[in-house]
C-alpha cells in the first residue's frame, strides 16, 4: 500500500514539474487498459519466468509511443518488482491528476443508457453547480428502477426510484 502511494505522488510530481501530467495520465490509461484486458501483456509484467531486463525491453518494445516519462515510469516499477501494484498506482496517480488538472468525475448512474444530447444536457448543468467542466460517464443499473444517482466524487445524490421506494418503506415501518 506505502509503496503505490510513494510511486503514484513520485510520479505525479515528476509530471507536475515538466507540466505533462494530462499526457502522463492518458498514458497510463492506456496502460491500465491493456493490463486489464489482454493477459499476455499483465502476464509480461507479473511473471518471476521472465528476467527484468527482459521485462524492460518488451514493455519498451511493446509501448515505444509512450512518453520517456512514462515509459522511465514502467521500467522502475518493473526492476523494482512492484508491477503487481501497477493498477493501484495509476489508480492514485488518477486522483492526484484530476485534483491538480481541475477534473470532477461525475458519474449518472440511470436505470437506461441516456442520449448524448440528454447527457451534454446533464454536464452543462453539472458545469454551471460545480464551475468547472465534469468529465460525465453515464452507468446503467436496472435496480435503481428510474431516475438517476450522481457520484460527485465521494459524494451520492440519490433521486432514484429505488431509493424513494425505501426511503417510503422506512417511514411506513416506523408508523
Amino acid at each position: 500500500m506505502y509503496n503505490s502511494s510513494k510511486y503514484a505522488k513520485s510520479l505525479f510530481d515528476v509530471s507536475v514539474k515538466v507540466n505533462n501530467t494530462l499526457s502522463v495520465k492518458k498514458e497510463l490509461q492506456l496502460v491500465a487498459y491493456l493490463f486489464k484486458k489482454t493477459s499476455t501483456f499483465r502476464l509480461i509484467f507479473i511473471t518471476k519466468k521472465i528476467d527484468l531486463n527482459k521485462k524492460v525491453d518488451i514493455v519498451n518494445n511493446a509501448l515505444n509511443m509512450l512518453s520517456p516519462l512514462t515509459l522511465e515510469f514502467l521500467n522502475i516499477i518493473i526492476n523494482n518488482n512492484h508491477s503487481n501494484e501497477l493498477l493501484k498506482i495509476i489508480s492514485k496517480f488518477n486522483y492526484l491528476s484530476e485534483s491538480h488538472l481541475g477534473i470532477n468525475k461525475v458519474d449518472i448512474i440511470t436505470a437506461i443508457k441516456l442520449s448524448e444530447e440528454e447527457l451534454n444536457s446533464l454536464s452543462q448543468k453539472i458545469d454551471g453547480i460545480l464551475n468547472n467542466s465534469p468529465s460525465v460517464n453515464n452507468i446503467i443499473d436496472p435496480n435503481i428502477i428510474g431516475g438517476m444517482k450522481l457520484r460527485v466524487g465521494n459524494n451520492i445524490f440519490d433521486n432514484s426510484v429505488s431509493y424513494q421506494i425505501n426511503q417510503l418503506k422506512k417511514t411506513l415501518h416506523n408508523m
